[in-house]
Order: structure tokens, then sequence, then C-alpha cells
């Protein structure tokens, strides 16, 4: 999957219709992919097409710290009907690092997989990329790139607001990046969407359609990510959710900046046009 269509700007087929308190419920929770602006609004002048380092064509396997097995039980799909792999081991199954990163800034991650964790969060991993370890339960180890910071954004924040408890401390503790108390509210806030989720799968997300980095310089990134397409009994046809999230590079990762405001809600489109398919 390492070189994906763009998006067209015709509107998005939509999956079958779904009852409005359904959809209510989706936007609520959606906040698993969510938005931040900020730094994208104090860093717009220093976008680069060039990564500050990429994945070698071979390396060594990737290590994980974690058990429970190795490998892949099955394949399900996730509410848009994308093809979602099952791990072995639920923190999940690293993938050898053996494809270079791709040239382009839009340019999806080479082999790029999906793969649901402790029975929610739909996760990317990729051959080119990254994660390559596992620590404490996390998928981790993110290259220092435009599809590193891509990867690194929607898995931080599905494992922090859709992980287990421990592991979504874990998170908390090492993979963001903000006020302490602001994150701590944050996470009062939203992580009871957990639960909730696991009681109604519908209202899980699903695998992110599509992706777009809108600014990168080694240090920060913007990333705006689709999701979709759904729909409710007010809009037949069809629409995505677009959020925009920004993370900065600290301490050797990518770490996902909270603020008091974000992530929120995102943004309705009918169509998802210039981003980038993550999605078979």
């Amino acid at each position: 999957m390492s070189q994906k269509t763009v998006f067209p700007t015709t509107p998005p087929k939509p999956t079958s219709r779904r009852t409005l308190w359904i959809v209510v419920a989706v936007v609520v929770v959606i906040v698993v992919v969510a938005t931040v602006l900020v730094i994208g609004l104090n860093h717009s002048g220093t976008t680069t097409n060039r990564p500050i380092a990429t994945t070698p064509t071979t390396s060594a396997p990737p290590t994980s710290a974690s058990t429970g097995g190795s490998g892949f039980t099955g394949t399900t799909v996730d509410k848009f009907n994308k093809p979602v792999q099952l791990p072995a081991n639920p923190a999940g199954q690293l993938l050898p690092q053996t494809a270079k990163t791709p040239q382009g800034q839009n340019d999806a991650p080479a082999g790029l997989t999906w793969e649901k964790l402790y029975d929610l969060p739909i996760v990317p991993f990729s051959t080119s990329d990254g994660p390559t370890t596992i620590k404490d339960g996390i998928a981790q180890g993110w290259s220092r790139t435009p599809q590193g910071a891509a990867l690194a954004g929607v898995s931080i924040l599905s494992m922090w607001l859709g992980g287990p408890d421990t592991e979504s401390a874990t998170v908390q503790r090492t993979l963001l990046s903000g006020d302490s108390t602001v994150i701590a509210q944050r996470t009062a806030q939203n992580r009871p969407a957990r639960q909730s989720m696991l009681a109604e799968p519908q209202l899980a997300p699903g695998a992110v359609a599509g992706v777009q980095v809108r600014s990168f310089n080694g240090n920060f990134a913007t990333i705006d990510y689709g999701s979709g397409p759904v729909t409710d009994d007010s809009d037949p046809s069809g629409y995505y959710i677009v959020q925009t999230l920004s993370l900065s590079w600290s301490d050797g990762t990518w770490k996902l900046i909270v603020t008091p405001t974000t992530p929120d809600r995102g943004q309705h489109q009918t169509a998802i046009a210039g981003m980038t398919s993550w999605t078979e």
C-alpha cells in the first residue's frame, strides 16, 4: 500500500444508513482522532517536503517487550468494511522495516496495515516508518518523517482514549505534550468513551480513510485525518469527519500536543479531496 491514490473531489459513496442517534454518539466519541490547530498556526511557515531521517532499506527486526504471541490470528473489517488484522499480541504485531520511506510528503507509508489492539483501537503499522518497538504495552518508535508523524498521531490518540487503563496512563505520561493538568482533565472527560465503544462497537472509530500532511519540519507536524463516510437521516448522501492533529518531536519520539480546547470533534465535509487514501 505504499503508492496510495488521492481522493477525487466527487462526494463519497455512503455506507449503509445509520440511525441518527448512533451517528450523534459517533460524533461524541470520534475525538479518538482529534484536532489540534494551535501549533499549525504558530508554525505555518515551516513546511518542507524533506524528512529529517528515513528508514533504511533493511533494519534489525523490531523488538517487543510485550508477550501474548506473534503473528495474526485472523482478519476482520471495521464499520466501514475496511480490512483490519487481529494480532496475537494485544499490543500489536510489529512489521519488519524492510521498505524505504516514500519520497513524497503525502505518500502513504509502505506496507500500511491496520491492526485492532486490545479489542478496540484500530492502529496503523507500516514496513517503512514504524512502529518499531513495543514498550510498556504501547507500539511506538516512528520515524522522524512526515509518514512517521502521521502514523504517530492517530496511534497515540487512539491508544490514549481507546486503550485499557494501564496503557492509556502510559501514553498520557510519555507520549503527550502539553500542560499536565490540562491533559489530566481531558483524560477524565474522554476516558469513559472506551466502555461505551466496547458495549456498542458501531460507536468506535474505524480505520482512517485519508490523510494529508499540512506542514512538517522535523520538529513539528500538522496533519489532517478524514474518517467516514457516515450517514444519518438528515444527510443520507454521507459525509466525512475531518480532524487536524499536531505533534512535536521530543525525547526521541513524536508526541501528540494537547490543549484545553483540543482534541475536538472535527469538521463535516462532503468529500476529502486532496487526501491520500490510507485504506484499501
